[in-house]
């Protein structure tokens, strides 16, 4: 079981992380041939749900398609897509994964431009490459800390990119601040929030079934909500994009994760309607500015205000951190 030293560890590795980033991940998107095709995402092991937190990145930051599928698919279906200036981006926390691994071997083969994106710089499938990204955390795919860390690190990489290979903005400048400062903003939510934290789990934890919602940059959140509340928390919790929900009955709860400056907000706003018109439970995290999800809530986490992509990993700390808390808490009785 997955104890709260690691929701701990999460600030000093993200700040760890951070720290060589933008000279590090700078010169590899320097030494990529992009080419004019789609960028591949594969990942491995328990990081295998974050291709598609980066296909929203690298699709929002620079306007390249992004192309997301697990190792097996990719080489079973289409390796015929491995070819001459590919872009195949490997996401591998310990970077030693067979089924990866052969998909890289294989497309280096036929020319394709390998980026690793890992903890292990002494992997197999980093000495396929020099082009590596670090992560600086440590433990296995599915640990906390390596999840959030893995996250932080696409969405910034993302960023780096479109700084280097484009005319930076003053979005794109306050949006690579906003990383700098994000261990510091996860340190003052572990202290700030702790009881808001259990409170939140408890009242997930209470019900038959739980929808947990987000769009946009919240979806990969959202997702990973539900999946570590089914695993570790021991909750009946099912990740939906925003688009895909439908209210339940009325002995089922939702929990939105969004942000004042999410791009679908709306969705998520009409969404926590249609539950409350239903009967169902609201729940929410979401940034203090979002003051029509958090008034239409039953009960809400309030977080500081950021842009939608920093916001999208504070709200996957909180994601795992829930997840924890519902650990510890006893399963509701049945009598």
């Amino acid at each position: 079981m997955v104890n709260r030293q690691a929701i701990l560890d999460i600030p000093n590795a993200l700040e760890a992380t951070l720290a060589k980033a933008p000279a590090e991940y700078a010169a590899v998107v320097r030494q990529v041939r992009w080419g004019e095709g789609p960028i591949y995402v594969v990942a491995g092991g328990g990081a295998a749900p974050l291709g598609l937190a980066a296909s929203y990145a690298f699709e929002a930051f620079l306007g390249w398609p992004v192309v997301a599928r697990p190792a097996e698919v990719l080489q079973n279906y289409t390796p015929s897509l491995a070819r001459p200036r590919t872009v195949l981006l490997a996401i591998s926390a310990g970077g030693e994964d067979p089924g990866l691994e052969e998909l890289a071997q294989v497309a280096c083969r036929r020319g394709s431009t390998l980026v690793l994106l890992t903890t292990s710089p002494e992997s197999p499938l980093a000495r396929l490459t020099d082009k590596v990204l670090l992560v600086r955390a440590e433990g296995e795919g599915k640990s906390p800390v390596v999840r959030v860390c893995l996250h932080a690190a696409l969405n910034y990489l993302a960023s780096v990119a479109a700084r280097v290979l484009k005319r930076p903005g003053p979005q794109q400048e306050s949006q690579e601040r906003e990383f700098e400062g994000l261990p510091a903003q996860l340190s003052w939510v572990l202290a700030q929030h702790a009881a808001a934290v259990r409170q939140l789990a408890a009242e997930a934890k209470r019900f038959e079934r739980l929808s947990v919602v987000g769009g946009g940059f919240y979806h990969f959140p959202a997702l990973d909500a539900a999946c570590r509340l089914r695993e570790v928390g021991g909750v009946a919790a099912e990740g939906l994009e925003v688009t895909d929900f439908h209210p339940a009955r009325r002995d089922s709860a939702a929990l939105f994760i969004s942000g004042s400056r999410c791009k679908a907000k709306k969705l998520v706003h009409h969404a926590a309607a249609e539950a409350r018109v239903q009967g169902m439970q609201v729940l929410a995290i979401t940034d203090g500015n979002d003051r029509e999800l958090a008034g239409r809530s039953d009960l809400g986490l309030l977080t500081p205000t950021l842009s939608e992509v920093a916001g999208g990993t504070l709200a996957l700390f909180l994601a795992e951190w829930l997840a924890v808390e519902a650990a510890r808490i006893p399963a509701p009785s049945s009598s």
